[in-house]
């Protein structure tokens, strides 16, 4: 199940839902899929960093770069919906140096800029 799910998601070129990759494993499988399956199995796969959650479209895309332990940044296109990944440490890393001077242990900071894409400008 792990590998199906796996293999929906990395299938996807833009950020998708728990439920689009219930329905694309159920039609492979032939049977349904409970979204909540995928979302534990999807949760695991944020954990290890084998995929990472776009917050503001409540979706998951598969990780080009599961080695990497930089925190994301996403620019999230509000035309096409697609999240494009930055690693820039000097950014996260006044983030999370923020976040300790107001007392706060930051886990994982989310950093998201929506706007439109330069495909979706011109």
């Amino acid at each position: 199940m792990r590998a199906a799910i796996f293999d929906a998601l990395a299938a996807e070129e833009k950020p998708t839902s728990a439920y689009d990759i219930a329905d694309n494993v159920s039609k492979l499988r032939g049977k349904r899929v409970a979204p909540n399956s995928v979302y534990r199995i999807l949760d695991l796969f944020v954990a290890n960093n084998i995929a990472m959650r776009v917050e503001s479209a409540n979706a998951y895309i598969a990780n080009a770069h599961p080695g990497c332990h930089h925190d994301c940044i996403f620019l999230v296109c509000r035309n096409c919906k697609e999240a494009t990944h930055v690693d820039d440490d000097v950014v996260t890393g006044d983030v999370r140096a923020v976040a300790e001077h107001q007392g706060f242990r930051a886990e994982r900071p989310v950093i998201e800029i929506l706007g439109t894409c330069a495909k979706c400008v011109a």
